[in-house]
């Protein structure tokens, strides 16, 4: 049933008046009557009591009169609901582990804003076990980790690569230095850490930004993403050591299978790819 219908029925039953309701609904009063004559087939039954000079209505229609309110105003609020909706951007959901964050994506945020002008993207550092918790429920839509997720329900794309170098605020680094700062790159730097250095470390942390911010105000030595300090060993702030320990770490970009944003990803898997 056309919604009209029923602003017409509601017009007729305020003004008692088949052409002062006409003139309000901007149409004929041939078209007002042919609306409450389809109204009174579909329910079977009489609205209106039409009397030379009285219009009222009848039970039937003092009873249909509130539904007709309410399905107009639900009508109208539909309507708004769907023009808010379709002014909403499209939402996608990027983690990152702390490492991952600090040593790769932190500097790529503005090329991952301009690639999609409509996509409304967040972003959020959080550890390996909650990304992997949050791809699963679909809260999340990529990850990106220094280890893959071996699982059959994701997909593990190598999206490029990171080079860790030990740093301090001065050359004079050996086995018995006291202010070493260890930082978790992941499985696979512990075991080759603890192959390399036999050291005690001050502090302990997963994130690249507090060890080089406790370096730069109380010194010390740590692995840290040559991107990160490129500049500062450049204008001789901090010093690169020569370490047996040559790591380049992968970045993982992860994300369930049969994700609905299969082409987003896709998008951004090239992005990330080419800004390596």
């Amino acid at each position: 049933m056309d919604i009209r219908v029923f602003k017409t029925f509601i017009a007729v039953a305020e003004h008692k008046h088949f052409g002062h309701a006409a003139e309000t609904l901007y149409i004929t009063q041939a078209a007002v009557s042919a609306r409450i004559k389809q109204l009174e087939e579909f329910y079977d039954t009489q609205l209106l009591i039409r009397d030379k000079n009285n219009l009222r209505l009848t039970p039937a229609g003092e009873t249909l009169l509130s539904h007709a309110h309410l399905m107009v105003s639900q009508m109208a609020q539909s309507k708004l609901a769907l023009s808010i909706a379709n002014q909403q951007k499209l939402g996608f959901n990027i983690a990152a582990t702390p490492n991952i964050w600090d040593a790769f994506f932190s500097s790529r945020i503005k090329e991952a804003l301009n690639l999609f002008e409509e996509l409304m993207l967040g972003t959020e550092i959080s550890v390996r076990e909650a990304i992997q918790r949050k791809l699963d429920d679909r809260s999340l839509d990529i990850g990106l980790l220094t280890d893959p997720i071996k699982d059959d329900g994701f997909t593990n794309e190598l999206i490029g690569h990171f080079d860790l170098s030990l740093v301090g605020n001065h050359v004079n680094f050996n086995s018995d230095v006291s202010n070493y700062i260890f930082i978790d790159w992941g499985i696979t730097f512990q075991k080759e850490h603890a192959l390399h250095h036999k050291l005690t470390p001050r502090f302990k942390t997963s994130t690249a930004m507090i060890a080089l911010e406790v370096i730069l105000s109380k010194g010390g030595f740590s692995y840290l993403p040559y991107e990160l300090v490129a500049d500062l060993i450049k204008e001789k702030t901090l010093y690169a050591i020569e370490s047996p320990l040559q790591i380049k770490r992968p970045i993982y970009m992860v994300y369930r299978k049969n994700n609905l944003n299969e082409n987003i990803i896709k998008a951004f898997k090239k992005l990330f790819t080419k800004l390596q």
